[in-house]
């Protein structure tokens, strides 16, 4: 017979002690989480504060000590310099300190002195910039400001890279992207080829072409580019613009007009632009006497081209996000609109405007977009849309293209925005207009997936990824959209985001959610068979395995095992192991 068990006491919890006074006033530390964890962090605080030490719980201009773990000088150095206030240079930071300082000064309980060995910084050389090991290999490694040093070395790199994509050369249309998006993280100009000495991601070409460019203020083969009649005929079909590469002050007149109008048709893909090129076709009025070759929502554009070809600026977007938000919260109270892509990201001026559409409940989104169609539609707002249902039930055959769009439903639309009279149009006045045209994408996604879904809309092209898959005849005889063979170059940070969680994390993400591959199926029970996944939009391929490399992951508790919860943004880069970037350092 078991004896019978003690009845467990119950302590009256003692009321928390205050933390102690601080006792170094003129010292103030900040314990970096980049490679400490949340849980060591608060406890190394706690200790830091029971000592009389003075803790900080941001960083901020009153931190004279940072403290970092497991971190090289350079990557210390590449976190202070992305955290410097503006107008600054000359400002003296904080000492950056190995954990060891820490260790010691609470051993010794108080602050030890700062030695060499302690210290987390790199010698800088006195013109040019700083140390190249500064520079992280990937872009959402390193904050990326909107306007930079370098607009117009990183101009000439693009349109390499662009050509390189014209003629199907990936490769070195990512390795001018990414050199490109080295200069743009830079702190200062390049004036010198040494700067970029050890810089990542730049070869020998693209080394000629800034030394060239510094030399001489031009560069040949840049040149060569674009004055060469297939690079010109190509951008004005393909879904990139000059437009998009203009600086947020930049007038829209400097952007030839040809280039502005055919940006009505929501981008094309290169196999097509390279067709309608050998076929003679070089600008919009040569499709126009082409009609059997236009596609409906082509022929809507077409319709719409003065006001489609023209920038969208700030107060439009404002304008149209009212709009929405008026029709969504109607037909389902509670329910947010969220602005997307490049507007998020800081832009003053664009093509097309993106929202993302969830609600608090999971489930309650279903149906929503539908509504809101219709209530556009009956206000005379919705000029013309194309409906894209979710494609969760389809997201195998998403997988197995290995393709980077999201299954999310959406309406891709040309929007009648209200206008006031006499409102001008790259400076001409327009007294009888009292709207224009605006193309809006509009994208439902369940509150689980949301911040993965506002990661990649931030970040991506992927709208007009899918602009050009309708546009341009990749419809079914369903009126499903087919899907792509490959993407069409999503944005560079976005990719880059993608790519650092695939080789350094081991990671899989998309715009539904960040997964590990590495957990193995869970047997359902009893025996049975998995049920499909069909309706889960967070299904995942398994890299190496089955005939296509590939290897399906059947089961749902697997799947649940697997994926990795996020509330917001931040804590899919806290996963990841990132510095968290706000959108506006996104513009990699």
């Amino acid at each position: 017979m078991l004896p019978p068990r003690r009845r467990a006491r119950v302590r009256t919890p003692a009321p928390a002690a205050a933390a102690p006074a601080a006792r170094f006033p003129g010292l103030a530390i900040y314990l970096a989480e980049r490679r400490m964890g949340r849980s060591r962090r608060a406890f190394l605080t706690r200790l830091a504060l029971s000592k009389g030490f003075r803790v900080l719980d941001t960083y901020g201009s009153e931190v004279t000590h940072v403290v970092m773990e497991q971190t090289s000088a350079e990557e210390a150095a590449c976190w202070l310099r992305g955290r410097a206030p503006a107008g600054s240079p000359g400002a003296i930071g904080p000492a950056l300190l190995d954990i060891s300082w820490f260790t010691e000064s609470m051993a010794a309980g108080q602050p030890v002195p700062v030695e060499g060995r302690h210290r987390l910084e790199v010698a800088v050389p006195r013109e040019g910039l700083p140390s190249p090991a500064w520079m992280l290999p990937y872009a959402c490694q390193r904050p990326t400001p909107l306007t930079h040093h370098n607009t117009s070395l990183s101009e000439a790199l693009e349109t390499l890279a662009e050509a390189a994509s014209f003629e199907g050369s990936e490769g070195r249309c990512l390795s001018f992207c990414r050199a490109a998006s080295v200069l743009k993280a830079l702190p200062c100009p390049v004036t010198t080829l040494s700067q970029l000495q050890g810089l990542p991601h730049f070869g020998e070409h693209s080394c000629r072409v800034i030394q060239e460019l510094l030399e001489h203020g031009v560069c040949e083969e840049v040149e060569k580019v674009r004055l060469s009649e297939r690079y010109q005929t190509m951008k004005v079909h393909s879904t990139r613009t000059q437009a998009e590469a203009l600086s947020p002050t930049a007038h829209p007149e400097d952007v030839p007009r040809m280039h502005r109008s055919c940006r009505v048709l929501a981008g094309i893909g290169i196999k097509t632009a390279d067709r309608w090129y050998q076929e003679g076709l070089r600008t919009v009025e040569d499709l126009q006497e082409q009609p059997q070759k236009l596609t409906k929502l082509q022929k809507a554009g077409l319709q719409h081209l003065q006001d489609l070809s023209t920038l969208v600026r700030r107060p439009d977007v404002e304008a149209l996000q009212q709009l929405v938000e008026a029709a969504v919260g109607a037909a389902l109270p509670g329910a947010t609109v969220t602005l997307a892509g490049g507007f998020r990201r800081g832009k003053m001026q664009g093509h097309d405007v993106d929202f993302l559409i969830t609600h608090p409940q999971e489930g309650q989104e279903v149906g929503l977009l539908a509504r809101v169609l219709l209530s556009l539609k009956e206000q005379g707002i919705i000029l013309y849309h194309q409906h894209q249902r979710n494609l969760c039930e389809d997201l195998t055959r998403l997988t197995q293209q290995k393709h980077t769009m999201d299954a999310f439903e959406r309406s891709f639309c040309i929007f009648r925005l209200p206008q006031p009279l006499g409102t001008a149009v790259e400076g001409a006045q327009r007294p009888c207009a009292s709207w224009k045209a605006v193309r809006v994408d509009l994208v439902v996604t369940p509150i689980s997936q949301f911040p993965f879904a506002l990661l990649g809309w931030t970040g991506s092209r992927v709208g007009n990824v899918l602009w050009a898959a309708l546009c341009f005849g990749l419809i079914l005889s369903s009126g499903r959209p087919a899907l792509l063979t490959k993407p069409l170059f999503p944005q560079h940070f976005e990719r880059e985001l993608r790519r650092f969680s695939r080789k350094e994390r081991g990671l899989w993400l998309n715009s539904h959610g960040l997964f590990d591959p590495e957990q193995h199926p869970t047997p359902a029970p009893g025996g049975a068979a998995s049920p499909p996944l069909a309706a889960c939009p967070g299904f995942l391929r398994k890299p190496g395995s089955g005939g296509d490399g590939s290897q399906a992951l059947t089961s749902p508790l697997q799947l649940q095992k697997t994926l990795f919860h996020a509330a917001s943004e931040e804590d899919i880069f806290r996963h990841l192991g990132l510095e968290y970037l706000p959108p506006e350092q996104r513009n990699a």
